[in-house]
């Protein structure tokens, strides 16, 4: 059984070039980046990747050349959501084939309507499809006997990524299924939220140094130096979850 994942996943943006194609080699430098400044892993095809935006074969070619200039030096959580259940099978054989770490994924973009029984039937078919360990991209319409269901039938299934709330959620995972499976947060009250129970997060990749940074020195027990790293990022931290998708939005 491959090692526990632990630490900060960065979601890796998506490079274009002014053509609108993936930018391939501003991907690899961004992978670069991100092991020199000391981010335990990291995670294409991600929401904040736009990977709902592109085609599966883009998305393909974009792990390819993640996993390539890593070269094995951190694991590689790789993004796998599609709009249809088919496409996401692909995604993950793929995801396997390549040599992602794992695979983090919704049952589909549009999941929230889904019922729980079809959302079990999805992860179902995945657990049948590949190897690789799975973390469930948790969603609203997601509870915890939901996710005791799935950890009780589909031992791949390793990781919950508990961003739904501002912190219940994320507690009661931990608090509750934390014997059994490896909860991640997305990093909004981070370190708050390795005090709550998570192991992880998965937040964007601002600031690779001093979110890398909070992780150890809390791993280390100087819970006051990763507190007081974290505070200096808090103006970057209002920024990103405040005001960017306002102005995103404009």
């Amino acid at each position: 059984m491959s090692a526990t994942l632990q630490g900060y996943f960065p979601i890796m943006p998506t490079a274009y070039r002014q053509d609108g194609q993936v930018d391939l080699p501003s991907m690899e430098r961004l992978v670069h980046f991100l092991v020199e400044n000391g981010a335990q892993g990291m995670s294409p095809n991600g929401g904040d990747s736009e990977a709902a935006h592109l085609a599966p074969e883009e998305r393909m070619r974009s792990l390819e050349a993640v996993l390539a200039a890593n070269g094995g030096r951190t694991p590689v959580l790789a993004g796998t959501t599609a709009n249809t259940a088919a496409e996401s099978l692909r995604l993950n054989r793929h995801a396997q084939q390549a040599g992602a770490s794992a695979v983090f994924v919704m049952p589909s973009w549009n999941c929230q309507e889904m019922s729980a029984d079809a959302m079990f039937a999805y992860y179902q078919d995945l657990a049948a499809a590949i190897d690789l360990p799975v973390m469930v991209h948790a969603t609203r319409n997601m509870d915890l006997p939901f996710m005791e269901r799935l950890l009780r039938h589909l031992p791949t299934v390793r990781y919950i990524k508990e961003e739904t709330s501002h912190g219940p959620r994320l507690r009661q995972y931990a608090r509750e299924l934390g014997d059994r499976v490896t909860v991640f947060g997305p990093g909004l009250h981070y370190p708050a939220e390795l005090g709550w129970g998570a192991r992880g997060v998965m937040p964007s990749c601002c600031a690779p140094r001093s979110h890398a940074r909070v992780f150890d020195l809390w791993q280390a027990g100087r819970h006051a130096e990763a507190r007081a790293e974290w505070n200096l990022m808090l103006p970057l931290v209002f920024w990103r979850w405040h005001t960017a998708p306002r102005e995103a939005g404009k």
